[in-house]
């Protein structure tokens, strides 16, 4: 079996490190919890036909694990938010596509827990529930973080130039890399 999950990990690594690297939004982070995902020494009868899922949780836990201040810092400013903040009136602009560098950093520029809470909902497909458990926090803020991040990426594609107000000033200073 570890042989499979070490085969899983080598056919997806492009993807999975781009997972890692989202939720962290630190390349070197990105890298660190990527190997740490992969630093198992024994067999686990669970991986067996949901290897792939599998890997892509490992490298979630590990990726949370790598920010974890980051992230009680931000929830911190989460549950501070008031919810008149929340709506968002920016609209996407009507093009055609929007290229993986640019998407790369309209998420990374979304402070930690709302930038997870929504990666871990809306692109990994978790339930609330679930990403709340990895997230060590509460259902209501995880959804409330969960809207402040789809606010912000919309605001951000949308070329709203306005900063994330949930996030600390000076935060997040390593540059985006392209992964394509």
């Amino acid at each position: 079996m570890t042989q499979q999950l070490i085969e899983i990990f080598e056919e997806n690594s492009s993807e999975l490190y781009s997972l890692a690297f989202l939720l962290t939004g630190n390349s070197d982070q990105g890298v660190e919890a990527f190997n740490r995902a992969l630093d198992f020494e024994e067999e686990n009868p669970a991986f067996g036909k949901f290897m792939d899922a599998w890997a892509r949780k490992l490298i979630v836990v590990e990726a949370l694990a790598t920010i974890k201040t980051e992230l009680r810092i931000s929830r911190q400013r989460v549950a501070r938010a008031a919810e008149d903040e929340l709506s968002g009136d920016a609209r996407l602009k009507k093009r055609p596509y929007i290229g993986r560098e640019e998407f790369e950093e309209a998420v990374i520029a979304i402070d930690a827990f709302p930038r997870c809470a929504m990666l871990l909902t809306i692109f990994e497909g978790m339930t609330t529930k679930a990403a709340s458990a990895l997230l060590g926090e509460d259902e209501a803020l995880t959804r409330k973080a969960q809207r402040i991040g789809i606010v912000q990426l919309t605001r951000n594609l949308a070329g709203d130039s306005g900063r994330d107000p949930y996030r600390e000033a000076g935060r997040n200073p390593v540059p985006v890399l392209s992964l394509g």
